[in-house]
């Protein structure tokens, strides 16, 4: 047993869990449809001891969410999928839990049919949304509804319900000093601040019996002004243990954006194992019951690391379980090096609360359980050639080998892996560069590869493929300015590999992603004077909040990065270059060299000579459109899936 910790069963209550890995909640917005129960089931088949269902309303009294794709505990017509999640994560050997939730303040306004929101405190939010201050009835109230909700879950099956008393949902309201200025029994000093969680724990567990274990979710530290504290979470801790079984220790809160990387939102800038050092305090503490750490714990090499140090007594693991399934049979087999990194990028949740669309960058099945646990299996085994060896071409030659094809992979450059090979450069992408190293693997052990080999119609002909993927990128997009082909001009790409090259002063033109990830790999990493010029007044993709706000954090730490957004480049030359700022001025900005990052365009002309080689042909990744690396890996399975 490679990982003897992290594989050694425990017992809590009538439960004996089979290692100590706990599958974290997380939203995915089908959590009505029988998706969800095939998506966490996926989970309890990959050998996680407890899976456990995303965030669910207790009651919607007063904590709609405008979100009705999410079950409602207080519906009974909701009831059955609830029942039938349980059991599909029960039939697998794992533990069933479910998250309850209130908002509190948080809670939902889109409208005037909506209550509006309540809390310890009354308030007019930030929105203009009022804050109703909870009466003696409305914390009546509210402690009944969570009891009853696991009650429900009991009824339903569940092993467990995890409270969530964490990231400034209600009872951390109440527990907060900065949150809850109350002057009677629920406010003002410690005592009082701790009642309402500790009387919630003790009227859930006179509701429910024995049988059902308890959890409990916290932030070890709001990590804001005025917030709770490590010290005064471990004695409420204290309180609450002779209540409940096990305690979860997070960290941050909504409130403020900066923390959300300690909850959910953790980047390629965030430590792995960001709140380790929480839960291990609350065991120095001498609390009596198992404690969960949680953020950013991807690999089994540091979760049992944890274990063995007495850091934590369970491992929760949420978005590398979301990336691989898998993870903890294949950890407890010794095949760590076959599990699927995550990159730790956000697009599972970026998609939720951008456009209602749950996916994962590296897993293209997760959320598509229905088209590809049904597609049937090839009518017969071909011969595929898969021209390009990034990650559009790497997945799909490894889907396609894993269907039963004979996949030879052809790569012009001298190692696959595509534009990913700027990660072994990158520190911040250390990520990037477990999931490429990963992908190789895959590739190698499965598939023929070519490589230092162009893809040409006669090499096709005498490849003779019944099928082609062709996933062969994109090239830098290059602007109309006068030097830009001089010798001291750069693509982003290039930056990495010819660093030496570079100088000690450059200019990078265009603050795309792209732009601002090798400015900060210049600037942070190399210790380079950067001048990062933008056209327009954006800067990285504020949309893509999860990556660009830690970016931008790092950016305001280096005083050799300077930003110059709606300045335009008019003229390149040896000296640096020239530019325009928005009021009309021109000035020259000196470069040693010169980086330009203003985008990407499809290889066209490869696509469309090899489009007629073979009966069947697909392209997939960049040669379509360039974009990222979930369209990518989506594209290059499901191209490999159609044959």
């Amino acid at each position: 047993m490679k990982y003897p910790m992290l594989f050694s069963p425990f017992r809590v209550r009538n439960f004996t869990f089979r290692n100590r890995i706990f599958s974290t909640p997380n939203a995915t917005r089908f959590m009505k449809d029988e998706t969800e129960v095939l998506y966490l089931e996926e989970k309890a088949k990959g050998g996680a001891a407890l899976v456990t269902v995303g965030e669910t309303t207790i009651s919607s009294k007063s904590v709609k969410r405008g979100y009705e794709s999410l079950p409602r505990l207080d519906n009974r017509w909701d009831w059955p999928i609830i029942s039938e999640i349980a059991m599909g994560i029960k039939n697998h050997g794992a533990a069933a839990s479910l998250e309850l939730a209130h908002r509190g303040f948080y809670g939902a306004k889109f409208d005037e049919s909506y209550a509006d929101p309540i809390g310890p405190m009354a308030f007019v939010r930030a929105d203009g949304v009022h804050v109703r201050a909870m009466d003696e009835d409305m914390i009546e109230e509210v402690m009944e509804e969570f009891a009853e909700a696991a009650h429900t879950l009991k009824l339903c099956g569940y092993d467990a319900a995890l409270i969530h008393g964490a990231h400034g949902w209600l009872p951390a309201q109440f527990f907060s000093k900065k949150f809850n200025k109350r002057n009677d029994r629920w406010g003002g000093k410690f005592e009082n601040r701790a009642r309402f969680p500790v009387e919630l724990a003790k009227r859930i567990r006179q509701r429910v019996g024995g049988d059902l274990i308890i959890e409990w979710r916290i932030s070890g530290d709001e990590m804001i002004d005025d917030g709770m504290r490590i010290e005064e979470t471990i004695e409420l801790i204290k309180l609450l243990e002779e209540h409940i079984d096990i305690i979860h220790v997070s960290a941050g809160i909504h409130e403020e954006q900066k923390t959300l990387k300690y909850m959910f939102a953790q980047s390629g800038f965030t430590q792995h194992g960001c709140n380790v050092h929480l839960a291990e305090a609350v065991k120095k503490a001498g609390v009596k019951i198992p404690v969960v750490t949680v953020g950013g714990i991807s690999t089994p090499e540091l979760a049992e690391q944890i274990l063995a140090e007495g850091k934590a007594d369970i491992i929760g693991i949420g978005r590398a379980l979301i990336a691989d399934p898998f993870f903890p049979n294949k950890a407890r087999k010794g095949r760590a090096d076959e599990i699927r990194p995550c990159l730790r990028c956000g697009n599972c949740l970026h998609g939720v609360v951008v456009n209602d669309h749950f996916a994962c960058a590296v897993n293209p099945q997760v959320g598509q359980d229905f088209r590809w646990r049904f597609a049937g299996a090839p009518e017969s085994n071909k011969a595929v050639v898969v021209v390009g060896g990034g990650p559009a071409g790497m997945t799909a030659a490894v889907t396609a080998a894993d269907r039963g094809h004979a996949v030879t992979i052809v790569e012009k450059a001298s190692a696959l892996g595509g534009l990913l090979k700027i990660s072994e450069h990158d520190a911040f992408k250390d990520d990037m560069k477990a999931y490429k190293d990963y992908m190789i693997r895959a590739v190698n052990k499965k598939c023929r590869v070519l490589l230092n080999t162009e893809a040409t119609p006669a090499l096709m002909a005498e490849l003779n493929p019944d099928a082609i993927i062709c996933a062969v990128g994109s090239d830098p997009a290059i602007p109309s300015i006068r030097g830009v082909d001089g010798p001291n001009v750069y693509g982003a790409e290039e930056a990495y590999y010819r660093y030496r090259e570079l100088g000690a002063r450059v200019v990078i033109i265009g603050a795309g992603l792209v732009g601002c990830e090798t400015a900060l790999y210049l600037a942070k990493e190399l210790k380079k004077d950067v001048a990062l010029v933008e056209i327009t007044a954006k800067i990285g993709d504020p949309d893509y909040w999860r990556e660009n706000t830690p970016m931008m954090e790092e950016f305001a730490l280096l005083p050799n990065l300077v930003v110059l957004p709606e300045t335009s480049c008019r003229s390149i030359d040896k000296n640096g270059v020239e530019i325009q700022s928005k009021d009309g001025t021109v000035s020259m900005l000196k470069a040693d060299a010169v980086i330009v990052s203003t985008g990407l365009k499809p290889k066209l002309e490869t696509v469309e000579s090899l489009r007629f080689c073979a009966e069947d042909f697909y392209s997939a990744g960049d040669c379509n459109k360039p974009r990222r690396i979930i369209n990518a890996t989506r594209e290059g399975y499901y191209a490999a899936m159609d044959i």
